[in-house]
């Protein structure tokens, strides 16, 4: 997969993806365009977990996401972070087992375009669902939705 990250601001930019090693194979300055892709280091790309993108500048990075599960790349810078610098990919597996990845809670929240798929909820007095770990759960899910919705459309 090709991600092409852009920094219009003024100070350097830090990416870190967890868990997976990238290669970086293109950075210069400007806009990134089609053309880009001619400047490629296809053959020797550095492997990292982390890379820079400097103001008014843009790097290039392949990964090759093979490996069932969720993964997040996001800003090291905190500011830009807390204000949402970040996206978590999701690597389904085609097989259906519950060894890789569990099948999708019965109470999963729906936004955008799966909003349509949204079950009404059953709220009980003392369920789990207002625990702070339902709640997390039901964040982390929605997450891997939105970014199975930018990976796949």
């Amino acid at each position: 997969m090709e991600i092409v990250l852009q920094n219009n601001d003024t100070s350097v930019q830090t990416y870190h993806l967890d868990g997976y090693a990238f290669f970086v194979v293109g950075m210069d300055w400007g806009e990134w365009t089609e053309n880009s892709r001619g400047q490629y280091n296809k053959w020797d790309g550095v492997s990292r977990c982390t890379t820079q993108v400097f103001p008014g500048a843009w790097t290039a990075i392949l990964v090759s996401l093979d490996n069932v599960g969720i993964w997040n790349l996001r800003t090291e810078n905190l500011d830009t972070w807390y204000r949402g610098q970040e996206v978590y990919i999701r690597i389904v597996n085609p097989e259906i087992t519950n060894k890789t990845e569990l099948a999708q809670p019965e109470n999963t929240i729906y936004c955008g375009q799966l909003s349509n798929k949204q079950q009404p909820s059953v709220h009980h007095k003392g369920s789990s669902d207002s625990s702070i770990m339902g709640a997390s759960v039901k964040l982390l899910t929605f997450l891997s939705l939105i970014a199975s919705i930018v990976i796949f459309s």
